[in-house]
C-alpha cells in the first residue's frame, strides 16, 4: 500500500468513527477536514463529494462488519454453532472501539430508508447481503437437523434481526446495563422454540 493509500485509510477510519456517532448525513467534509486538521480542498481532492465519501464509509464499515461478525462465524461448524457464533459477534459489534457511536448500518437505515440515491442503494446492498449470509446460516441449522424442518428461515432472520435492533435501543439510548443478558436469553428462547421435541 503506498502512502496515499495509506492517508486515505487513516482519513475513512476517523470518517467511520465520526459517522457512527453523527450519522452518515451529519459527517461531511468539512468536519471531517476539521477533526483531521487537514485542508477542505484536500479531503475534496479525494472524495470529490459528500455522497461519494459516504458511500467509501459504508465500504470500509461493511469490510469491518466481515472481520468482527461474519469470519468468526464462518470460523465455526456449519448449523447452530455458527448461527450462534454469529448472534454473539453481532451484538460484540455495537461495542467496538471502531465504532464508538454503536453499529454504523442502524443510524444510516433509519436516515436513508425513505431517501432514493446511490448511498441508500449501496447500504440497501450491504445489508441484503448479509440477510442472505444469515438465511443461510439458518438453513444450515435446518439441514443438519438443528432446527426443525418447519423452520420458516425468514421468519426467524427477521426475528433475530429484531432482536439485535431492540438490543440496541436499550443498550445504547436507555444506557440498560441488563439490555445483553436479556437479549441472549430471548435469542436462545428462539432456538429453542425451532429445535425437534425429543
Amino acid at each position: 500500500m503506498g502512502k496515499g493509500e495509506d492517508t486515505k485509510s487513516m482519513i475513512l477510519d476517523k470518517a467511520v468513527q465520526m459517522a457512527s456517532i453523527q450519522g452518515l448525513e451529519g459527517l461531511t467534509i468539512g468536519s471531517l477536514a476539521d477533526a483531521l486538521g487537514m485542508s477542505k480542498s484536500g479531503l475534496f481532492g479525494k472524495f470529490a463529494s459528500k455522497e461519494n465519501l459516504q458511500i467509501e464509509v459504508l465500504r470500509v464499515g461493511s469490510e469491518l462488519f466481515r472481520r468482527n461478525v461474519m469470519y468468526p462465524a464462518l470460523k465455526t461448524k456449519p448449523g447452530l454453532a455458527r448461527l450462534k457464533t454469529a448472534f454473539q459477534m453481532w451484538l460484540s459489534w455495537a461495542n467496538t472501539d471502531s465504532l464508538p457511536g454503536g453499529c454504523l448500518f442502524l443510524s444510516s437505515s433509519s436516515e436513508f430508508d425513505d431517501r432514493p440515491g446511490l448511498v441508500r442503494d449501496h447500504l440497501k446492498k450491504t445489508q441484503l447481503s448479509w440477510q442472505k449470509t444469515l438465511k443461510q446460516f439458518v438453513q444450515d441449522a435446518k439441514d443438519t437437523l438443528e432446527l426443525d424442518a418447519n423452520t420458516n428461515v425468514d421468519k426467524m432472520v427477521q426475528e433475530i434481526w429484531g432482536l439485535i435492533l431492540g438490543f440496541h435501543f436499550y443498550n445504547r439510548l436507555l444506557e440498560d446495563k441488563q439490555a445483553e443478558k436479556r437479549t441472549k436469553l430471548s435469542f436462545n428462547e428462539l432456538i429453542k422454540r425451532h429445535q425437534y421435541d425429543i
